[in-house]
């Protein structure tokens, strides 16, 4: 009866039982595919929100920032440190700036603010903040005196590009800052930041030519912690974005984790469906596997059969279940979805359609659905065909 692994008799009967009993076939196909769609729509969300995350990283975020040292307010010798700091191998961009508090007032609006003195082009490699002038523009502050702000705070000044604000704090200078740009907020930016170029926020302090940061990008985001301890070497405080984000990193840990140990459960309770209908399926063909042993079947090609067809139903459920999961993920990818962050932006959900996770998905659903039958196979491969043909 063999010719080869799998022989045409042992697919004979898996053909005939899977075709013969449509409402099992159906509720284990349906089972695994219910849970595959499942998964399959969990991961891509998952590595989506990891990309996300990880691009506000590599894009939008430094991956180290240095400050004073311990017990000075300022940098005040940046100009040897930031060339220190261009040595270091790996290094992509360094901007200083320089941060302190202020009060806008225009009319009879006043606003606490925090100045930012910064240079536009190397703010820019580490912020990308440039794309969110809508009105105006970023490097327009290195001509004299002038401010670009967030939108909410133009907002609450009432102050439009062109118009002049009155910038004032205890023990610096007052000035008058034309506003030449408006930006809208990046996701979690503070709503009370103003740019100025680095000379009017020192000509604003008074205290000299002095910074209060300066923030690095790497070639390797990953390299961050090593470059952060040189630098702390020369008594400088780097800290990586490691430390500056500890919460990304949970956050990541936390629901990989959790969201790999919910579809392992809801696989493997799909899977012990299958289980349980090669399980009836045994007791059902008590007599009919009998038969099959007495012409000659052995107990080995008895086992292949109800593992076959465990291993058949999961792929068949897999397949089923990935082309459902696919479908749901695109539609999700499609929404608009209004997220509680600041700013309220509409953004699309993050959605990384992964060949390679579908496939690793339906080959953990058939390799359940193998486990969950192995049981029943080797019980009907045990069976004596004397007692079973008797039933």
């Amino acid at each position: 009866m063999r010719a080869g692994i799998i022989s045409d008799f042992e697919l004979s009967v898996v053909n005939r039982h899977i075709a013969h009993r449509r409402r099992g076939t159906i509720l284990s196909v349906a089972a695994v595919a219910l849970a595959v769609a499942i998964s399959i729509t969990f991961v891509s969300m998952q590595e989506g929100f990891q990309g996300m995350l990880f691009d506000i990283i590599v894009e939008d975020l430094p991956h180290i920032t240095v400050s004073s040292q311990e017990g000075d307010d300022y940098i005040y010798l940046y100009r040897s440190l930031m060339e220190d700091i261009w040595a270091i191998p790996g290094v992509a961009a360094v901007s200083p700036g320089l941060a302190t508090s202020a009060t806008f007032s225009y009319k009879d609006n006043l606003e606490s603010v925090q100045i930012s003195g910064i240079n536009p082009i190397d703010i820019d490699k580490i912020y990308n903040i440039a794309k969110y002038v809508y009105q105006g523009d970023l490097a327009s502050i290195q001509d004299g005196k002038r401010v670009v702000i967030g939108d909410k705070l133009a907002e609450r000044l009432n102050v439009k590009v062109g118009q002049t604000v009155y910038a004032s704090f205890p023990d610096a200078k007052s000035t008058s800052l034309v506003v030449s740009g408006i930006f809208s907020l990046p996701t979690g930016w503070p709503e009370d930041i103003a740019f100025v170029s680095i000379s009017t926020a020192q000509d604003f302090l008074g205290d000299g030519d002095v910074l209060t940061g300066i923030d690095v990008k790497l070639e390797d985001v990953y390299s961050a912690e090593a470059v952060a301890a040189e630098l702390q070497g020369q008594g400088y405080k780097a800290d990586s974005w490691q430390t500056l984000y500890p919460d990304i990193l949970k956050t990541l840990a936390i629901e990989k984790f959790q969201n790999n140990l919910i579809m392992l459960l809801i696989m493997i309770i799909a899977a012990f469906g299958i289980g349980s209908v090669m399980y009836m399926l045994v007791n059902e063909k008590t007599a009919e596997i009998g038969m099959f042993m007495a012409i000659g079947a052995r107990g080995g090609s008895i086992r292949n059969i109800f593992l076959l067809e465990s291993g058949i139903l999961g792929l068949m459920g897999g397949v089923v279940g990935a082309i459902f999961g696919l479908a749901v993920s695109l539609y999700l990818q499609s929404l608009e979805i209004k997220m509680n962050a600041p700013g309220g932006q509409a953004i699309t959900l993050p959605i990384v359609i992964n060949p390679e996770s579908y496939l690793a998905i339906v080959a953990v659903a058939v390799g359940l659905s193998l486990i969950a039958g192995l049981y029943p196979a080797r019980k009907a491969s045990r069976l004596d065909p004397a007692i079973a043909i008797n039933g």
